[in-house]
C-alpha cells in the first residue's frame, strides 16, 4: 500500500481507501484498497474497491458523501496521460461503478493528479497537483462532471521534488476561520519525501498564504509521514489526518513480509500560535503507549529508550526520535510528550500538538517493545 485515498465518513463508518497492489508487495497494478472503522483504531479489511482496468491504473484521489452514495474522484493513470475520473458506490463503498464518460477533467498532461474534492457553499471545489510546475490548481463544479478552472497556488516554499496529494480545508481559531493547504513533495522534504503546509485564506476562487512562502513549514519532522489527507464529512466536525508511513527514498529497503508499509495513527488537526505565528497542531486519536510528564531539564536529555531513543534535548531545544529532531520550546517549565509504539513504528507527539515525529522502524525479531526512562 501507499497513499491514503478517499478518506470519508459515511453512514456510521470511516472509509479508508488507499493505493494498493492486489497482486504483490511491490509497487504496481495500482488500485484502491479499502478498510472501514467506526472508531479510527480498529479496522476491517474489505475487498479491493476500484480495480485497475484496461483504461489505466487507479491513482490517488478523494471521496465524498452524496446523499446515500459515495462518489470517488481519482486519477486515471496511463504512461502518457493523467486525468481525473469519478466512480459511484450505492452500497456504502463496497463496490463502485465508473462513470461511463470518464474522464471528467483532462488537461492532456502526463502529470496531473491527486484530486481532493470538498463541498464549498452550494458547489464542489477540487484541488489537484501540477507536480512538475510545483502548483496546486483549483476547480469548481456544480455536478462533479463539468469542472471550471479557478486559479493556481505556487510555486512556493519547498520545490525540491514533485508536488503531490494536496488537501485544502478550514479550521477555526478564536472564532476565526483559517484555511490550511497541505502539499506533499518527493524528494525535497526534510528527509526525502515530506509534507509541507501553508496557512492562509480561501475565498472560493483563490488561496492566499498569510505568511512568507519562501521557507517551508513542515507538518512532521520524522522520515515517514507522506501523502496524507483528511477525512471528508467527519460527523463531529473534526479534521482527522492520516498519512502514509513510509518514504520513497528507502521504502525499497523495508523488509519482505506478507505486507509492505502502513498508515500513521490518525491525528486530529488544530491550530495554535507559536511566537505570534499560526501553526498546525496534531493530536493522536489513540491513547499513548507511553507518556512523559516532567519538569523541563536545564541541560541534557530526558526521555524513553527501547528499540529507539526518544525524548527532549534541552541543550539543542529539540524533541527527537533517534537522529530525527524537531525544534521545540516547552511552554513554562512542564514537558509533556506522548509516544505511540507499534510493531514497526514509533510516533512522537508533544502534548500541545505543535510537533510530531513519525518513524517506520523494524527491530529484529524478538526485540522487546518495552521502553524505560533515561535522564531523569
Amino acid at each position: 500500500m501507499n497513499d491514503p485515498n478517499g478518506l470519508v465518513w459515511h453512514k456510521g463508518e470511516y472509509h479508508l481507501f488507499y493505493q494498493h497492489n492486489p497482486f504483490g508487495t511491490k509497487w504496481g497494478h495500482m488500485s484502491w484498497g479499502h478498510a472501514v472503522s467506526i472508531d479510527l483504531l480498529n479496522w476491517e479489511h474489505l475487498p479491493v474497491a476500484i480495480l485497475e482496468g484496461d483504461d489505466g491504473m487507479i491513482f490517488s484521489g478523494s471521496a465524498i458523501s452524496v446523499g446515500d452514495d459515495i462518489v470517488a474522484i481519482y486519477t486515471r493513470h496511463t504512461e502518457t496521460n493523467q486525468a481525473q475520473c469519478i466512480a459511484r458506490s450505492t452500497d456504502n463503498g463496497r463496490t463502485f461503478v465508473k462513470y461511463e464518460n470518464n474522464p471528467v477533467l483532462d488537461e492532456n498532461k502526463k502529470d496531473f493528479r491527486d484530486p481532493k474534492v470538498f463541498k464549498y457553499q452550494d458547489h464542489w471545489i477540487m484541488c489537484a497537483a501540477q507536480p512538475h510546475d510545483h502548483q496546486i490548481s483549483f476547480y469548481k463544479s456544480e455536478d462533479l462532471i463539468n469542472w471550471k478552472y479557478l486559479s493556481d497556488f505556487g510555486p512556493a516554499a519547498a520545490i525540491g521534488g514533485v508536488w503531490e496529494c494536496p488537501d485544502l480545508f478550514p479550521l477555526k481559531m478564536d472564532g476565526e476561520e483559517v484555511w490550511v493547504l497541505i502539499v506533499s513533495l518527493s524528494p525535497g522534504g526534510l528527509h526525502g519525501s515530506g509534507t509541507q503546509y501553508f496557512i492562509g485564506d480561501f475565498d472560493g476562487t483563490t488561496f492566499v498564504s498569510r505568511y512568507s512562502i519562501d521557507q517551508p513549514r513542515w507538518l512532521d519532522y520524522g522520515k515517514d509521514n507522506y501523502a496524507g489527507i483528511t477525512f471528508n464529512n467527519e460527523p463531529n466536525g473534526k479534521r482527522i489526518f492520516v498519512g502514509w508511513m513510509a518514504n520513497w527514498t528507502d521504502v525499497k529497503d523495508h523488509p519482505d513480509t506478507s505486507w509492505t508499509t502502513q498508515m500513521t495513527i490518525p491525528r486530529k488537526l488544530g491550530l495554535a500560535k507559536v511566537n505570534g505565528l499560526i501553526v498546525v497542531t496534531q493530536h493522536p486519536i489513540s491513547k499513548p503507549t507511553y507518556e512523559i510528564n516532567a519538569i523541563v531539564p536545564e541541560k541534557g536529555s530526558i526521555g524513553l529508550e527501547g528499540f529507539v531513543r526518544a525524548g527532549y534535548n534541552a541543550d539543542k531545544r529539540v524533541v527527537f526520535v533517534n537522529e530525527y529532531e524537531a525544534p521545540y520550546e516547552p511552554s513554562g517549565n512542564h514537558l509533556n510528550l506522548k509516544l505511540i509504539v507499534d510493531k514497526a513504528s514509533v510516533e512522537l507527539f508533544t502534548g500541545d500538538g505543535i510537533r510530531s515525529i513519525s518513524l517506520a522502524t523494524f527491530p529484529a525479531a524478538g526485540t522487546s517493545r518495552e521502553f524505560t526512562p533515561f535522564g531523569f
